[in-house]
């Protein structure tokens, strides 16, 4: 029965890559802009002892609820794969309607499935002369496809978040992964 309430609602996003790439910044991003749209977040990371080169995750949970639980999933609701490596190892952590962004430059997948989307992240950070910028493509690309934090949020919390002579860069860098995205 309807009871003309909106649903709560909770998304579970995993951002997978190796260390370096950024994976740890961009769900730190991501977390402050739905604070800043006034959702709740929590998010959690893990990554090898090396640090750089290492296998790295950061999962983070989105949520309308008052108490969101702590972020262990078994299967998300979003996978965000910065490499092949982590494509590999993470992919049995989606059900079969999970949104896949892959970094088509370093993943050879090309499936063929609804939720599935790849984006030529390092050839567009490349095109803006810095490779460490792939990760601010691919959130980009995140926001046009799940609307699950507000552009202007986004650009608040990237701003918060890099140093001030990024800034512009890493701007740029969203838009073009924001843009890359066709609408329907």
């Amino acid at each position: 029965m309807n009871s003309g309430k909106k649903e709560k609602s909770q998304t579970s996003i995993r951002f997978s890559g190796v260390g370096g790439m950024g994976v740890i910044l961009s769900s730190i991003i991501l977390g402050k802009a739905a604070i800043y749209d006034n959702k709740n977040a929590v998010q959690t990371q893990s990554y090898g002892a090396e640090q750089r080169g290492s296998k790295v995750k950061s999962d983070i949970l989105i949520s309308d609820l008052d108490d969101p639980s702590y972020p262990i999933f078994d299967k998300v609701d979003i996978l965000v794969a910065f490499s092949q490596e982590a494509y590999d190892y993470y992919i049995d952590s989606t059900h079969k309607d999970s949104l896949l962004l892959i970094n088509s430059d370093l993943i050879d997948k090309q499936l063929k499935k609804r939720n599935f989307y790849n984006i030529a992240a390092n050839t567009i950070a490349e095109e803006l002369l810095s490779k460490k910028i792939t990760n601010v493509v691919m959130l980009g690309a995140l926001i046009k496809i799940s609307k699950i934090v507000s552009k202007e949020s986004i650009l608040k919390a990237i701003k918060e978040s890099v140093p001030k002579s990024y800034v512009d860069l890493n701007f740029k860098a969203f838009e073009r992964g924001y843009d890359y995205i066709q609408e329907d």
